[in-house]
């Protein structure tokens, strides 16, 4: 039986090595971390959910497309 990828396991590389080092300092992030650990989608993540992400995967949202709003272009792995 294959496991459900959450969309934490999905992350890029980086975003994901960002997201763990904040996790380690902020309550915030790793509350973050576990949340995206329930979920399967990203359409499953709050507008909250996804500033979070931004901030503590250090991601710059000026310079993303709507599509990765939209759909986690440039921030989940394909």
């Amino acid at each position: 039986m294959t496991k459900i990828k959450t969309v934490y396991d999905k992350l890029l590389p980086d975003v994901k090595t960002s997201l763990q080092s904040s996790a380690r300092q902020y309550n915030s992030a790793k509350r973050l971390k576990y949340m995206l650990m329930s979920k399967t989608m990203w359409h499953e993540l709050t507008i909250d959910e996804m500033r979070d992400l931004f901030t503590y995967g250090n991601l710059s949202t000026y310079k993303m497309e709507p599509f990765s709003f939209m759909y986690g272009d440039k921030i989940l792995a394909k």
